[in-house]
């Protein structure tokens, strides 16, 4: 009769049955190696420590994980590598690092699992790079110049002006009153966004430019609870980004009541949009494997709306918040508008006789980087960094705070200094080192020219025409900042205007 052995009782094991085990251990090893391939000798420094199993993940929870990685850069050089839950994430600060990174073809692909499972690469955003991504930039690119995202004669300035006006009339219905900004300035930016798209605005009080808002809104707050760049290596999460797909779906669906809209009103020798020169050249190409589709189409208008509202309204949000705070810089800004301007309306051509109103602006993109950690990179070759061996399919995190905080290149980056950005003549400071609010290389912000345009013009505008202030007894706000969407705002806040 067989011997039945419960739990209680120890497993009779063998000398030959220890050996069997430690042969497949050593095999699995090794096959495990094999298939991995050949591990890069030169490696970046590793952060030391970590908790069994979840390794850094703890470390990077226990405080706001932006100042944790600058910390860490601090510490360990430019790059550096983390380990969350036995995946390896690299780590690259400070700006020759950065610069190096964005530059080489072989770390040019985008990959987030929040915004990738939702856009599929089908758009511009998060499409890998290659040649399909160039061919698709390009277009738009061209398309947008066509559109007068440009300087000069036929730009879009005329657009954005009247939005501006729109916005100051929206402030006087306050009446004084406190208020929050931030929602209006989503609004003014959603709708020049409209107007590139759908060759139209929408009035503030239009039932479906609002749930157009308020899908929006609902969309980026589903992809803000993601924005920690390391939950989604947390094995077990079921469907996270459930709400993601939710939500662009409702506004894909508004998308594509345009498109079918502007199709049947379509004048191929007159195209009013984005949208009209996009059906045009499905028309054009008209076959398989076209690098644009109307699938296209929608994911990348779609990716307009995500990456070109929340992004300027967040930092005019922030920039109206530091004149708050620093009402002497409030008062420098208004003293050069009244003495260049007067009751004229700000204009694109006034910009290199408004310095210091340009200076403050790059200071606010400068002291609060809207994103301060950007999309995640994904080595798509084996390349060198810095001198450091990057293999192929390694995920890389690339820290813009490192650069615009660095006390190097920026003394005492922690204070609100527009003066940074001028020079002994008075002059602004174009193009400075280390200051890259639109990124720069192969994926620098396609809107980079769009949303320069629409910083200075709205921010002008509001300044010409209202005294900002706290409400009498109000906390002082918060610069900390959140991240309400894909862009980091301010903790919400109200203020006051005055009629000037």
């Amino acid at each position: 009769m067989a011997q039945v052995y419960t739990l209680l009782e120890p497993f009779p094991f063998t000398i030959l049955d220890v050996s069997t085990l430690l042969v497949f251990l050593v095999t699995f090893g090794l096959a495990v190696r094999f298939l991995r391939g050949k591990r890069p000798e030169n490696l970046p420094p590793l952060v030391p420590g970590g908790w069994p199993l979840v390794h850094h993940l703890p470390t990077l929870f226990k405080k706001d994980f932006r100042l944790q990685v600058d910390q860490w850069a601090r510490e360990f050089g430019e790059i550096y590598r983390v380990n969350i839950f036995g995946k390896e994430i690299y780590v690259v600060s400070g700006y020759t690092a950065l610069k190096e990174t964005m530059e080489k073809d072989e770390i040019s692909t985008r990959t987030d699992p929040k915004l990738g499972a939702t856009l599929g690469g089908h758009d511009i955003l998060m499409a890998p790079y290659g040649e399909v991504f160039k061919e698709r930039r390009r277009f738009a690119a061209s398309v947008f110049r066509r559109l007068g995202v440009k300087m000069g004669r036929g730009s879009i300035q005329d657009q954005i002006q009247e939005e501006a006006t729109s916005i100051c009339g929206k402030i006087c219905g306050y009446n004084k009153k406190p208020f929050d900004i931030s929602s209006d300035l989503t609004t003014a930016t959603g709708n020049v966004i409209c107007a590139l798209v759908f060759g139209k605005r929408f009035d503030y009080g239009d039932t479906r430019f609002q749930h157009l808002l308020t899908t929006m809104e609902n969309l980026g707050a589903e992809v803000a609870r993601w924005e920690f760049p390391f939950i989604t290596y947390i094995p077990g999460l079921q469907d996270p980004i459930a709400g993601t797909r939710f939500y662009s779906k409702k506004l894909q669906q508004f998308i594509r009541e345009e498109v079918d809209q502007h199709r049947l009103k379509l004048d191929p020798e007159n195209p009013r949009d984005f949208i009209d020169y996009c059906l045009l050249q499905l028309a054009q190409q008209d076959g398989e494997g076209t690098w644009l589709k109307e699938e296209n189409v929608v994911y990348i208008i779609q990716s307009l709306f995500m990456a070109g509202t929340d992004t300027t309204a967040a930092t005019l949000t922030w920039a109206l918040l530091y004149m708050v705070l620093y009402p002497d810089a409030q008062q420098k800004v208004q003293a050069e508008l009244d003495s260049v301007l007067g009751a004229t309306k700000p204009s694109l051509a006034h910009r290199d006789q408004l310095p210091y109103t340009t200076a403050t602006i790059m200071e606010v993109e400068r002291i609060r980087h809207i994103g301060p950690i950007l999309f995640g990179r994904l080595a798509t070759g084996t390349t060198r960094l810095r001198g450091y061996d990057i293999a192929e399919e390694t995920f890389l995190l690339l820290n813009l705070r490192s650069v615009h905080m660095d006390p190097a290149a920026w003394p005492n980056p922690d204070v609100f200094d527009p003066s940074r950005f001028l020079d002994a003549d008075g002059k602004v400071v174009n193009n400075p080192d280390s200051f890259l609010p639109f990124a720069a290389g192969r994926r620098n912000c396609l809107g980079e020219q769009l949303a320069k345009m629409e910083l200075f013009l709205l921010f002008s505008t509001i300044l010409q025409h209202f005294a900002l202030k706290l409400p009498v007894g109000a906390p002082t706000p918060s610069t900390t900042g959140i991240f309400k969407s894909l862009s980091m705002g301010p903790a919400p806040f109200k203020l006051c205007a005055v009629s000037r």
